[in-house]
């Protein structure tokens, strides 16, 4: 019998060799752990694997590495073997990198980089053990079809094989009425042995007690559609996610009833979330980074031009520089510095509204959007009382810091119509206001 793969890609050797060393610890029984230092090479070495009629469950990448950079290689590998679960190899994780790998649909779990042994042993177990299930699913999948094309009757097959499915199956008739159901439909919506055996139509109660007023609607007007199809995710009372598909079932060309699959997803999104999450936000002070303040902004400046009342809403948007924050961070270390962002981040938050969106820009650069404005005088307001947050010393480690903000606006209409000139401008003012001695806010219109 052919063994399976599991191909581990990282370009520095003492890492490659810590990392398949404890590979083979735990899995090198039943797996050949393949260790490749470049991301060429390792599009080779998959493409010789395959050749040769091998499986490979997994590919486990760092991310930054020489050459082909570790997002850029798993987005290729999944457009190759999509089925292959990849996981990624993180140092400080880059949003952007994790995002366009996400994007892609090409990222089953990324790892941060030193990883916990039994962490990794987990996490490799749980996603090998995924792939055996996608393998068995799709084995069953194509033994029903030629079931199906033999018997020629769906009812007949589904009742056969209700048991044999990974989701929860749920069979009516056109009336509505229960025609069957399999066990691990009972387990997902925790029903009762005692409402199964005595009244199995009571199950769809169980299942409308449990969904949120618009989804109850919903649910009643589906199990009314004959020949509807559909798919979606019902957001339950107790927080889980039910993925579910919906089709018609035919007999001999003709509609006799309707089967319902459901699977429990919860897990599932909660990950896809705190991925998406970590993709728009800053690891470092979880404010939004830029991809997430761009797009917030594009939002803000199409609310403000497609106003219709006449009287539009002004818009600031700043910069703020921590002034001389470079001699602390060299000076105390990059610990000193990481934390002395987050107390500052603390006090500028504690100065805002709530729809005003505060966002890391990169280092001790800040941007700051503040909508529905009356006034300038309102943006110099907000701007003198973040320069005075950060007036009291900081105190870390036994050390008293004491860090100023310089602090650029413009403003729209006044300055730009756009997000990228409104950017630049007070980009240009924040140059000013350091060259006024710093510790001080300038606008666009008065740095010119």
């Amino acid at each position: 019998m052919i063994r399976a793969a599991i191909v581990c890609v990282d370009d520095e050797w003492t890492i490659l060799r810590s990392l398949g060393q404890q590979l083979k610890r735990n899995f090198g029984k039943d797996y050949d752990i393949e260790l490749i230092s470049s991301g060429e090479d390792a599009l080779l070495l998959c493409a010789e694997l395959v050749a040769e009629g091998k499986q490979i469950p997994l590919i486990i990448s760092d991310q930054k590495m020489r050459g082909m950079e570790g997002d850029a290689l798993l987005i290729q590998l999944h457009s190759l073997y999509p089925k292959t679960l990849k996981i990624m190899l993180t140092g400080q994780a880059d949003a952007d990198s994790v995002g366009n790998v996400v994007n892609a649909a090409a990222l089953y779990r990324y790892i941060r980089k030193p990883w916990d042994e039994t962490d990794l042993i987990l996490t490799v177990t749980e996603a090998l053990r995924r792939f055996q299930q996608e393998q068995q699913i799709a084995e069953q999948n194509a033994s029903l079809k030629q079931i199906n094309a033999r018997l020629e009757s769906s009812l007949a097959l589904l009742l056969a094989t209700l048991e044999a499915t990974a989701d929860g199956i749920l069979v009516l008739d056109n009336e509505g009425n229960v025609v069957s159901f399999n066990q691990r439909f009972a387990r997902i919506w925790h029903l009762s042995d005692q409402v199964l055996g005595d009244c199995p139509q009571q199950s769809l109660d169980s299942i409308l007690d449990a969904l949120f007023a618009p989804d109850v609607a919903y649910f009643q007007d589906l199990l009314t559609q004959i020949h509807t199809e559909a798919h979606n995710f019902f957001q339950l009372k107790n927080d889980r996610v039910i993925e579910y598909y919906l089709r018609p079932q035919y007999l001999n060309g003709q509609i006799v009833g309707r089967v319902w699959s459901f699977r429990d997803v919860t897990q599932a999104k909660q990950a896809e979330a705190i991925v998406k999450h970590q993709a728009l936000h800053d690891p470092l002070t979880n404010l939004p980074n830029r991809i997430l303040f761009n797009q917030k902004f594009a939002e803000a400046l199409a609310q403000v031009t497609d106003a219709s009342d006449g009287q539009r809403d002004l818009l600031a948007v700043m910069f703020l520089d921590l002034d001389r924050f470079k001699q602390i961070n060299d000076t105390l270390g990059h610990a000193i510095g990481d934390g002395l962002l987050q107390q500052v981040v603390q006090r500028l938050s504690a100065c805002l509204r709530e729809i005003d969106l505060l966002a890391r820009w990169g280092g001790d650069e800040f941007v700051l959007l503040l909508p529905h404005i009356n006034s300038r005088n309102d943006a110099s307001a907000v701007a003198d009382r973040l320069i005075a947050a950060l007036q009291p010393a900081f105190v870390l480690e036994g050390h008293s810091l004491h860090v100023t903000t310089s602090v650029g606006i413009a403003i729209y209409p006044d300055d730009g119509l756009d997000a990228t000139t409104l950017l630049q401008k007070a980009d240009t003012a924040l140059y000013q206001a350091k060259k006024l001695g710093r510790n001080n806010c300038q606008y666009f219109s008065i740095a010119v």
